[in-house]
């Protein structure tokens, strides 16, 4: 098997480096990432002009690629030029924070998976949920595991599987849950005006977070992490809401 393992935290991210170890037990490992941080990329896809790589040296790694670009572009360049032909499946992570309920809009690592899939490739995103984390080891160890079965599955084509895990001792996760509900997450980010010799700028402060959901409904992939559960999350592109059809043929 020929693993595409991209992510959203840069190529010399500790998540990257830690799951290309372990992954490399089951597969031949190729690498197309970001050279840089670009976390809350969203799909942001180029569409026209260039975009810089260049080769780099990783261990545990058939041949790796920085790529100046977003996530997607990774996964776009990386499938269908760089290692074109040569991929069985598509591996996002290890993201630097969980990639829970609504926070899947504007996750690079999720796009990242998502491309994959858009093309025709079995993807998968793998978010250890700590911004902090002191080691990857055990999510890498989950995640190659949850790789290898995945890559086996029937159905591997139908979903991009959103995979997060909580940062504890391996003996102290109590399992894995199937998650299908999503929490709304708002962010409440300080925002202010500036001037500076001419020039405007939005100055953006992060805040709290607001969350509506029933902390202890564990069918939303939030819960279940906070839980001590790996939350296993099945995403597609069906982005139309069910019910409101009357009402809006009504309105219209």
């Amino acid at each position: 098997m020929k693993i595409l393992l991209t992510n959203d935290d840069g190529i010399d991210s500790p998540g990257l480096r830690q799951f290309a170890e372990e992954l490399s037990k089951i597969a031949d490992i190729y690498v197309a990432a970001p050279e840089g941080e670009r976390s809350s990329n969203s799909h942001h896809l180029t569409i026209a002009g260039r975009v810089r790589f260049e080769e780099r040296e990783l261990p545990f790694v058939k041949k790796a690629y920085a790529i100046w670009g977003t996530p997607a572009d990774c996964t776009h360049g990386g499938v269908n030029l760089l290692f074109r032909d040569q991929i069985d499946l598509v591996v996002s992570g290890i993201n630097r924070g969980a990639n829970v309920s609504t926070d899947i809009i504007y996750s690079g690592t999720i796009s990242a998976a998502r491309e994959a899939w858009l093309l025709g490739i079995p993807a998968m995103a793998v978010s250890l949920a700590d911004f902090h984390p002191e080691s990857f080891r055990v999510a890498a160890k989950i995640g190659t595991k949850l790789a290898k079965k995945f890559s086996e599955s029937e159905d591997r084509l139908s979903y991009v599987l959103s995979v997060n895990i909580p940062n504890l001792p391996e003996e102290e996760i109590k399992g894995c849950l199937v998650c299908d509900h999503l929490a709304h997450i708002r962010y409440n980010d300080v925002l202010a005006y500036r001037e500076e010799k001419g020039e405007y700028y939005i100055d953006v402060v992060s805040g709290d977070r607001k969350v509506d959901v029933d902390p202890e409904d564990l069918r939303v992939d939030l819960n279940a992490v906070n839980h001590g559960y790996i939350a296993l999350s099945a995403l597609h592109d069906d982005h139309f809401v069910k019910g409101p059809d009357e009402s809006l043929k009504k309105l219209f």
